[in-house]
């Protein structure tokens, strides 16, 4: 295997293989490529494999975090939709109860002043009746 020191000029050239992208600079763990596996060579530390299944595990968790992030920003944005379609609705319907209850309004309103000119006109009447009942009985006879 090549020497990878910082001061070789290979340590500075991009990975071509998989496994070499796995390569930290923090700890030095590099895998050997499979086609330079031979019977010669024998994996006595175990990190190389533990490193690559952590990365392996942490690049699925990672993806699905991004999947969920994704699934949440849409479902976020579906919810607000939704809340304003349901906020205007309710506008609507409010502003529809507040026209009915002024009309319910004007009715009442209407009912009271008939009923009191009706008692007016029964004041009136009675006192006329009254006061000039003979009069008027006199002025129907004719």
């Amino acid at each position: 295997m090549p020497d990878y020191s910082p001061t070789s000029s290979s340590y500075y050239t991009p990975a071509t293989s998989p496994s070499e992208t796995l390569y930290n600079t923090d700890n030095r763990i590099r895998f050997a490529p499979r086609s330079a596996i031979t019977d010669d060579i024998v994996i006595l530390d175990r990190r190389n494999v533990q490193k690559w299944q952590l990365d392996m595990a942490s690049a699925r968790a990672e993806g699905a975090t991004n999947q969920l992030e994704a699934c949440i920003y849409t479902a976020t944005r579906e919810l607000d939709r939704e809340i304003t379609q349901i906020h205007s609705e309710m506008n609507a319907i409010l502003s529809l109860r507040k026209e009915d209850l002024k009309r319910a309004q004007r009715r009442h309103n209407q009912t009271l002043l008939f009923c009191v000119l009706v008692v007016l006109v029964g004041v009136l009447g009675s006192w006329v009746l009254q006061h000039r009942g003979k009069e008027l009985f006199e002025l129907f006879d004719y």
